[in-house]
C-alpha cells in the first residue's frame, strides 16, 4: 500500500492484509502520488487500485492473460461498472455515455490500435487509471503528468497514443467504480476543474470550434 495521508485506518487495513505500507514524504498532487505508487514495487505489472474501488477476481489473471498474448502493448485495460456505497452497481448519466461510446467504438475489440484509441478518447476519457494494467517492463520511464488535476490519465493515454505504442483490452466490467459526493471526482466537477481541464483535452483532438461544442455537450453528463 502507498500513501501519502497515513492514518491509523491505514495501519489497521495494512496489518489485515499483511501489506507493508510505503509513505510518500511529498504531498504535492495526484500525479506526484501516482508516480510514487508506481515506483513502488519491482512488480512488472502494476495496476494502481484506487481506495474506492473494487475488483472481481478474475481481473488479474484477465489483464495479465491479455497482455501476455500481446507482446507489443503496453498497458491492458477493463470494463467497469459504477457502484455505491455497498458495491451495488448504480448509473448516471456520465457512465451512461462513457459505456456507450466503448460499445459503438470498440465493441468486444481485444487488440486496440493507437488511431482506433486516440478516436475513443477524443470524445471523453471512458478509460479509468484504477482498470489499467502497467507492463512495466515494456513502459521504460513512464510517468504521470502534474499539469492535471482531473485528466492526468487522459492526457497520459494521448501521449502513449502519440508514441504509436499498442494497447489492449478485457471488454468485461472486471472494475467496480465508487462514485458519490466524497470522491475527488465529485469535488473536481463541483470546484469546475473537471469542466475546465476536459475543455483542454478536447482541444487536443478537434479543432478549437467542434472542442467547444463538444465540451459543453459533454458537461451535461456530469450529474
Amino acid at each position: 500500500m502507498t500513501t501519502s495521508t497515513p492514518s491509523p485506518f491505514v495501519d489497521r487495513i495494512s496489518q489485515a492484509f499483511a501489506a507493508p505500507v510505503v509513505v510518500n514524504p511529498r504531498r504535492v498532487g495526484i500525479a506526484a502520488d501516482w508516480n510514487f505508487a508506481l515506483a513502488a514495487t519491482s512488480a512488472r505489472y502494476v495496476t494502481l487500485a484506487h481506495q474506492d474501488d473494487t475488483y472481481r477476481p478474475t481481473f488479474l489473471q484477465r489483464s495479465v492473460d491479455v497482455l501476455a498474448a500481446s507482446p507489443d502493448a503496453v498497458i491492458c485495460f477493463t470494463g467497469y461498472l459504477e457502484i455505491d456505497d455497498r458495491g451495488v452497481p448504480v448509473v448516471s448519466k456520465i457512465s451512461r455515455v462513457k459505456h456507450l461510446l466503448e460499445a459503438v467504438m470498440l465493441g468486444q475489440a481485444t487488440c486496440v490500435s493507437p488511431a482506433r484509441l486516440r478516436a475513443f478518447l477524443s470524445l471523453g476519457n471512458p478509460l479509468p487509471c484504477s482498470s489499467v494494467t502497467f507492463d512495466r517492463a515494456r513502459l521504460q520511464g513512464f510517468t504521470f503528468l502534474d499539469a492535471y488535476q482531473s485528466n492526468l490519465d487522459w492526457d497520459a493515454w494521448l501521449r502513449l497514443i502519440g508514441l504509436g505504442l499498442n494497447v489492449v483490452r478485457v471488454p468485461e466490467p472486471l472494475v467496480g467504480r465508487r462514485h458519490n459526493a466524497l470522491t475527488e471526482t465529485s469535488r473536481l466537477i463541483r470546484d469546475g476543474v473537471r469542466a475546465r481541464e476536459d475543455l483542454l483535452m478536447f482541444r487536443r483532438c478537434w479543432p478549437r470550434p467542434l472542442a467547444e461544442l463538444i465540451a459543453y455537450v459533454y458537461r451535461a453528463s456530469y450529474l
